[in-house]
């Protein structure tokens, strides 16, 4: 009995699986924004989300990012919002976030936000740019961090100077 049913149990097996799918595989990963020489500012914000979501931080809040002109945050145009987004799934539309007297909440959940945004970003050339980068969560801002960007012929590289401002 045991032998008619070994049969039957792989043709029941092979069955769930999709020759096409199998075909497919995983789709290339898209190219870094610091390839695009165009995009220093999204290069940057890439940079930061980048080591923010590659940490092993349990339970993240839901995540946006901004630009900030001097008043308040501001989103990024749609189009480099859309990038980032390709980048990092997790990563959410700044409309989806919401400034609270307490802090920054998501419009969706009712639950915490956290925003990383740029600040004062400026290009001295078209091969170097820096701007400050700091995120805010619950009411309270981190410490931002000076970063600068150098087109090095094929991608921006940054560095982070993590002096405090009055240093």
């Amino acid at each position: 009995m045991m032998k008619a049913i070994a049969p039957l149990a792989a043709l029941a097996l092979a069955a769930c699986t999709n020759p096409a799918e199998e075909t497919l595989g995983t789709p290339d990963p898209l190219p870094p924004l610091a390839q695009r020489h165009d995009a220093p500012q999204l290069a940057m914000l890439e940079h930061i989300l980048g080591a923010y979501f590659s940490s092993d931080i349990a339970n993240r809040p839901t995540v946006c990012a901004s630009i900030h002109d001097g008043r308040e945050e501001e989103a990024l145009m749609p189009q480099q919002e859309i990038a980032l987004i390709e980048r990092f799934p997790n990563l959410a539309p700044l409309a989806r976030c919401s400034r609270r007297s307490n802090g920054w909440i998501d419009t969706e959940t009712q639950q915490p936000a956290l925003v990383f945004t740029l600040h004062n970003f400026t290009c001295a050339s078209e091969d170097s740019c820096s701007a400050w980068g700091g995120y805010i969560s619950n009411g309270e801002n981190s410490m931002s961090a000076l970063y600068r960007g150098e087109w090095n012929g094929s991608a921006w590289e940054f560095t982070r100077d993590n002096r405090i401002i009055a240093e």
